[in-house]
């Protein structure tokens, strides 16, 4: 059984998601100013759940305002099946499904129609990887603090190298998301390997915190979709080109992306010696 071990930097999206929420099909410039506002959506069905899909508009980025929810749309998700169903309202632009469950090797279409315009886009639902070991190492590197220990993760996924697998691991510190944090990995880095071994440089924590790792299969779609934001974060850190959107899978009139996704997960708290 052949392994790959890499260590790798986190990859620091919170800045672009304040600014833009989601994405568009066209890459397009980011602007900070009134501009008309624009519909957002964030898309999702998991494994043997439902889907669940939030509409918003984007508000003045120089004005304080309250999120601005879109109430009256029409949302379906059809499967490969042909099998389909209208997701209900349920407040505060979320809608949800209730019966079409996500499964394994199916690929999904979402359509949400708003003021008569049709935006759709599709998402294939990959098989569950599995987190096979979770475990921390004491941080002793640049940036550690001196009041007390700080730890780094070591994580191992299972990797099936006759398929073309993609991955994006998520952090959640003491029950809140890092959104600020993820790894991302193709089949490209690792094309003969059965485990993957990596540790994400960026993340750490302290004794008293209780770590969460969510490790999500992805299709291609959604890994390019994460792959623009890592350009967007290294544009930006070298100060050139002008930030832009990445690319989504609904058209070029509505910022967002729906995803179809499984995940593993596992917990870890530092022990006491």
């Amino acid at each position: 059984m052949k392994t790959t071990k890499k260590y790798i930097f986190g990859l620091s999206y919170l800045l672009i998601i304040s600014l833009v929420f989601a994405s568009c099909e066209e890459v397009i410039d980011i602007t900070l100013n009134d501009a008309e506002p624009k519909l957002t959506m964030d898309g999702v069905i998991n494994l043997n759940s439902a889907a669940t899909v939030k509409l918003s508009y984007t508000t003045s980025y120089f004005a304080d305002e309250p999120p601005i929810y879109e109430t009256n749309a029409t949302i379906k998700i059809t499967n490969k099946r042909g099998i389909s169903e209208i997701l209900s309202h349920v407040g505060n632009g979320y809608y949800i499904g209730q019966s079409l469950l996500g499964e394994v090797g199916i690929e999904y279409e979402l359509s949400v129609v708003v003021d008569g315009k049709i935006h759709a886009g599709n998402s294939r639902l990959m098989t569950p990887t599995q987190i096979v070991d979770l475990s921390y190492t004491k941080f002793d590197g640049f940036g550690s603090s001196n009041d007390e220990d700080e730890y780094n993760l070591e994580i191992v996924l299972k990797n099936n190298p006759q398929e073309d697998n993609y991955y994006l691991v998520k952090y959640y510190l003491n029950g809140s998301d890092k959104e600020e944090t993820y790894s991302l990995w193709s089949h490209e880095f690792f094309p003969n390997d059965e485990l993957i071994e990596f540790s994400p440089l960026r993340f750490s924590f302290t004794k008293d915190d209780f770590v969460t790792v969510k490790a999500y299969s992805i299709d291609e779609g959604t890994y390019d979709y994460y792959s623009q934001l890592d350009e967007i974060i290294d544009q930006r850190g070298g100060g050139s080109s002008t930030p832009f959107n990445p690319t989504s899978n609904l058209g070029k009139d509505i910022l967002g992306y729906f995803r179809a996704w499984s995940f593993d997960e596992k917990s870890i708290q530092v022990e006491d010696n």
